[in-house]
């Protein structure tokens, strides 16, 4: 044969090994444990929460409603306006609100200034009814508070509510949401 042919001849790849490592990953997949593997994964969920077939006894929680009273104006001091980005960060220019103006609920009492929610808090917070069973401890706790946020509200308005529930002695705090935007 001449070097001609010998190129011209079809290559056919030896595919013993191939096969041998499919047979081998078959064997590796069939006899491994993967409840092992997956119990060696880290996975931090909550234990106590979430979509579970058992009945959860319902928690008892105070609920605190963050309202606007008065929506206010934006200010932009440093110039721009509604809906123009700042081309040094391409993101929306600051504003101050003026005259925006909130109230809130705690449980059914309404409260117009932030000093009349950390008392009312604190009143709350004091009271020995508001002491709940601990799941995990068996003793008395103080029950935890739910912020909920209505339309309207901002992020300053959602934070001081938070802070103030802190500063009562309430040291679970969740965020209601799904209220809906602003109209």
């Amino acid at each position: 044969m001449s070097a001609i042919d010998d190129a011209q001849e079809e290559v056919k790849p030896d595919m013993t090994p191939m096969i041998d490592v499919v047979f081998l990953m078959i064997i590796f997949f069939v006899c491994i444990e993967f409840k092992v593997l997956e119990s060696k994964l880290p996975a931090y969920l909550p234990k106590d929460k979430g979509s579970q077939s058992t009945v959860v006894e319902p928690q008892e929680q105070l609920s605190v409603k963050v309202y606007v009273d008065k929506p206010g104006t934006p200010n932009y001091k440093h110039g721009g306006g509604p809906g123009l980005l700042n081309e040094g960060t391409k993101r929306p220019f600051r504003f101050v609100l003026e005259g925006h103006r909130v109230k809130w609920e705690v449980g059914p009492k309404p409260c117009f200034t932030i000093g009349e929610v950390k008392a009312e808090l604190e009143r709350i917070a004091k009271n020995p009814a508001s002491m709940v069973p601990d799941k995990k401890t068996g003793q008395k706790k103080l029950m935890g508070c739910v912020v909920e946020a209505y339309p309207g509200t901002y992020y300053d308005d959602v934070s001081k509510t938070a802070d103030v529930c802190h500063q009562a002695g309430f040291e679970e705090i969740n965020f209601g949401g799904g209220l809906g935007a602003k109209k």
